[in-house]
């Protein structure tokens, strides 16, 4: 057994091995055309080893791109899907039925959105509305029949109106008697006939009534156009609402401009007024002077309207008003 006997339990092999150094050939003639990687590459097989070949290499001929290129090969491509169709988007709202989705190939397309589901119905919120306004409804009935079957009569739902108070029209025919109308003559000569008055007895439950007379007299003046005239209204009290005197002051005082002057009186009943309005113009003047008053349950109001060429005297007007306010307390009073 020699160095080069390999192992008894490796396999036989070649004495030149591709890593190991080249076989010896027993001359001192070195050894040429050998790989310095792989050593005794190129000699012949044999007891020495391969022999060596000269290395040769290919010269290289450049061809034209044209002729020597190779085509590059396609790449395969994936089977193609079918292009998925639209769908029609379901209608707002509630119709019916559910729009159900449809498919035209490749991948289902999904609705947008759910259908809107139906809305609930208010009926209930107005059933319960109208219960509640009905009862509020019925309450207020009751309260005015409550209010108006009670013995006392002075209370009210607009508070305490004094209704049996020191005025009656229990004995009044015509109205026009509680005024003097023959004071139009100091304005205009002549009495127009007939002049009208209307008495409206008051309500057995709840009071009020009413009294009304307008008359004039004519004729004076260059032309016989001069005239004047008086209207009385009173009003008694009811149950319900405010004295009349209250609207009727709201409204002749609170109106101002030229030739409108207005203040309160006293001595007369509980409050009074009076309000003046005058307008001239270039071949008439007219003069509205007017006074009311209100005492216990009842409210007067008279007003005088004078035509005349010249202006009339607003203090002469003044006074009439006045005493026919007087006049007519008297005979309202019990």
């Amino acid at each position: 057994m020699t160095d080069n006997t390999p192992p008894q339990d490796e396999p036989p092999n070649d004495s030149n091995q591709w890593w190991s150094t080249p076989a010896s050939t027993g001359s001192s003639t070195p050894l040429t055309g050998t790989d310095p990687t792989i050593m005794g590459g190129s000699q012949g097989y044999g007891a020495s080893g391969y022999s060596q070949q000269p290395y040769n290499p290919q010269a290289y001929n450049p061809q034209p791109y044209a002729q020597s290129a190779a085509q590059p090969t396609a790449i395969p491509q994936p089977p193609s899907q079918p292009t998925p169709q639209p769908v029609a988007q379901p209608q707002m709202g509630y119709t019916g039925q559910q729009q159900q989705p449809q498919f035209t190939g490749g991948y289902p397309q999904q609705p947008s959105f759910a259908p809107r589901p139906p809305q609930k119905s208010n009926a209930a919120l107005w059933v319960i509305g109208g219960v509640v306004g009905l009862v509020v409804v019925i309450g207020v009935v009751i309260g005015i029949v409550a209010v108006s079957s009670s013995d006392d009569s002075s209370n009210s739902i607009l508070g305490k109106n004094k209704v049996d108070g020191d005025y009656s029209m229990s004995s009044v025919t015509n109205a026009c008697s509680l005024v003097d109308l023959t004071v139009l003559s100091k304005w205009a000569p002549t009495a127009k006939p007939n002049p009208t008055h209307t008495e409206r007895a008051p309500d057995s439950s709840i009071g009020g009534g009413s009294l009304d007379c307008d008359g004039s007299y004519e004729g004076a003046g260059k032309y016989s156009t001069d005239s004047s005239q008086l209207s009385l209204n009173v009003e008694f009290q009811s149950k319900y609402g405010s004295p009349d005197y209250n609207m009727w002051k709201d409204t002749d005082t609170k109106t101002t401009g030229s030739g409108r002057s207005s203040g309160d009186i006293t001595g007369i009943g509980q409050q009074a007024y009076y309000a003046i309005e005058q307008r001239n113009y270039s071949s008439f003047n007219v003069l509205n002077y007017t006074c009311a008053a209100m005492d216990s349950n009842v409210s007067v109001k008279i007003e005088l309207r004078i035509d005349a060429d010249s202006a009339p005297s607003t203090e002469d007007a003044g006074a009439t008003c006045k005493d026919q306010l007087k006049k007519v307390l008297t005979g309202l009073h019990k």
